[in-house]
């Protein structure tokens, strides 16, 4: 009996040791509870910060793209608007004639032959697909370009290698080849006895 008392005090006694120790370290588990949430949070705030910058990016992508469709379509407005304009203004013969008749026939007609001053208006010409002489000369002064109302001609759209005065031929008269593959390169200088359509535009 003696012994069976031993064994329960025994028992009695490591239990208590068990839950002495365990008291001893309350703070243990809730530590590395406190530190997986510390990590979790962290994982989380870094990626809410990568999602934040993606959705940011694509924002800035989105609104760039509305902004070039805006831009795009108002160009194209700008042009279609121009254009009939220009083609409300400019006409062509339907016969081929020497520099000088072209442009009779077109003050015949209440214009001149047309003067290319600006960027717009040649690009304008390019797409109507005209091809013919223009108000552009050099007859009065070899080299010095003047168009129609005594100006000088200050922004040019001459094709590659022109005006050349092919083989010391005097070319001095320019025609709008719409052919050419560069919109703001389509002026040939061709002798004025040469013939051609004449591009006109009303006054």
């Amino acid at each position: 009996m003696i012994m069976m008392d031993n064994d329960i005090y025994g028992n009695t006694t490591t239990s208590d040791q068990k839950m002495t120790t365990a008291s001893q370290h309350p703070g243990a588990k809730q530590g590395e509870g406190i530190r997986r949430y510390r990590r979790a949070a962290v994982c989380l705030g870094l990626l809410g910060l990568v999602l934040l910058g993606i959705a940011a990016g694509l924002c800035v992508k989105y609104r760039t793209e509305i902004l070039d469709k805006y831009m795009l379509e108002a160009k194209v407005t700008q042009l279609e608007k121009q254009f009939q304009e220009f083609n409300y203004r400019i006409f062509q013969s339907a016969t081929e004639d020497v520099w000088n008749m072209s442009r009779k026939y077109c003050r015949e007609k209440g214009g001149d032959l047309v003067m290319i001053k600006s960027k717009e208006k040649q690009t304008v010409l390019y797409e109507m697909r005209l091809n013919g002489w223009i108000g552009l000369s050099d007859e009065s002064e070899e080299g010095k370009w003047t168009w129609v109302d005594t100006t000088t001609a200050h922004t040019t759209f001459w094709g590659k290698g022109q005006p050349d005065n092919w083989a010391s031929v005097d070319e001095d008269c320019a025609v709008f080849h719409s052919k050419d593959d560069n919109p703001l390169s389509t002026w040939h200088d061709h002798k004025c006895l040469s013939k051609h359509l004449a591009i006109c535009e009303k006054s």
